[in-house]
């Protein structure tokens, strides 16, 4: 892992419905001008309940018609290992608060499988789907989403977990992660650092600490798992509300 800390922006915002829409307007962006550049918009979504508020104000007016919704072609940056209809599902939890409100067709929508192979097959799986779809070698999503855990988690990547070490996998299963569920799926950092852009939506004071580590402190991603995240040729923005942001210096 290298030392040094990528290069990235940061924009603190007032509170969890303004970061909300700020992520929102991003989003339908960089959709935008990916379509312009390429017909096509690939993005990897997050789960956890801070993505959820610009999910919603994707699916109602005016962001819902400035979108081509036919162009976008949806994944996750991971899934908890349970079923699809499992409230922990977060393939659920898009589908609730996004998914089902948009007009975007069922074969753009690639869904983390969970169902009917172990969790290194289906890790495989994926990895064939991503392959399928991208022409790059490895796949450069044009956004993914990412949030922060209090640990300095992200994505599936755990502190002490193997998925942070970098290596060549694209798709990694996790055991024994320290939450709940504990069996789960993940994008590795060697795609992660592919995207165009990265964003992380961060929102609560129990972040701070962990914002502050990541952002300011010392560079251990062992311990800090979200340093990992270091775009070689992408671009990557934090967006955090005052209280995730509150143990930043000026």
């Amino acid at each position: 892992m290298n030392d040094q800390k990528q290069a990235f922006d940061r924009l603190i915002v007032p509170d969890a419905n303004a970061l909300a829409a700020v992520a929102a307007d991003q989003f339908v962006a960089l959709a935008r001008a990916a379509m312009a550049a390429n017909g096509r918009f690939s993005v990897a979504l997050a789960g956890g309940s801070t993505p959820q508020g610009m999910y919603r104000l994707l699916t109602q007016t005016p962001r819902r018609e400035q979108v081509n919704w036919t162009n976008v072609h949806v994944f996750w940056g991971d899934e908890r290992f349970v079923p699809p209809d499992d409230p922990d599902s977060l393939w659920r939890m898009a589908r609730n608060t996004l998914l089902d409100d948009l007009p975007i067709p069922d074969d753009q929508i690639h869904p983390m499988p969970t169902v009917g192979l172990s969790p290194a097959a289906a890790a495989r799986q994926y990895t064939h789907t991503l392959a399928r779809f991208f022409a790059s070698v490895p796949p450069r999503f044009d956004l993914i989403l990412l949030g922060l855990g209090d640990d300095g988690h992200t994505a599936s990547i755990f502190p002490g977990q193997p998925a942070v070490t970098p290596g060549p996998a694209w798709v990694m299963p996790v055991a024994n992660a320290p939450k709940p569920p504990p069996t789960r799926l993940t994008l590795t950092f060697t795609i992660i650092n592919q995207a165009a852009n990265v964003i992380f939506l961060v929102t609560g004071a129990e972040k701070a600490q962990a914002v502050a580590q990541v952002l300011a402190g010392t560079p251990d991603p062992s311990q800090w798992p979200a340093l990992g995240v270091q775009p070689q040729n992408g671009r990557l923005l934090w967006l955090l509300d005052q209280a995730a942001g509150a143990q930043l210096a000026e």
